[in-house]
């Protein structure tokens, strides 16, 4: 089976990826003010009689070896959850996109994920239901044609119409006509 090419576009549903680094962001900085925070009473602590400067200078001399650390890996942390998301919303983004595209009477087409995309089977079951929604849209056309020809066609005269019940009324009731 091929293959379909890599999303190039790194923000596919922007307003879910968008709020998923910021949550990954806050949770980063979170743990840098716990670590600072943690890594402050502890130097108290264990040295009751040091000046609240130099416990500041003592954080950031250990600070030199963790910062660096959490600036280059927190990108690379934000880029590989972008990616990941994009296996999560380029499917649901695509899905949309096709039922806009049924919803506004276009027949619209089949939807195939990439082979990393996750929920692969939602597009077996979404192409299932749009097969469905257009055999039942022929089948509406079809019955709509058919309704359009039938009251076109000379009516016939049958006994709930004005015609027959003006001849059944002028007949007199009860009289037994000679054979």
């Amino acid at each position: 089976m091929p293959s379909r090419p890599i999303r190039q576009q790194l923000l596919v549903e922007q307003d879910v990826q968008v709020s998923l680094v910021f949550r990954a962001v806050l949770y980063g900085a979170a743990c840098m003010t716990y670590f600072t925070v943690i890594q402050f009473f502890t130097q108290a602590m264990h040295h009751p009689g040091i000046l609240m400067s130099e416990i500041f200078l003592s954080l950031t001399d250990e600070a030199v070896y963790w910062v660096p650390g959490f600036l280059v890996l927190g990108p690379l942390m934000v880029y590989d959850m972008l990616r990941i998301t994009n296996r999560v919303a380029g499917p649901i983004y695509s899905m949309r996109r096709e039922m806009r595209a049924l919803a506004s009477g276009a027949d619209g087409r089949g939807l195939k994920f990439r082979n990393d995309d996750y929920w692969d089977t939602l597009a077996t079951e979404f192409n299932e239901l749009r097969r469905t929604v257009l055999e039942l849209r022929d089948e509406n056309d079809e019955l709509r044609l058919a309704q359009a020809e039938s009251t076109t066609t000379p009516e016939v005269a049958t006994p709930e119409s004005p015609e027959m019940e003006a001849e059944l009324a002028s007949e007199p009731a009860g009289e037994v006509v000679p054979s």
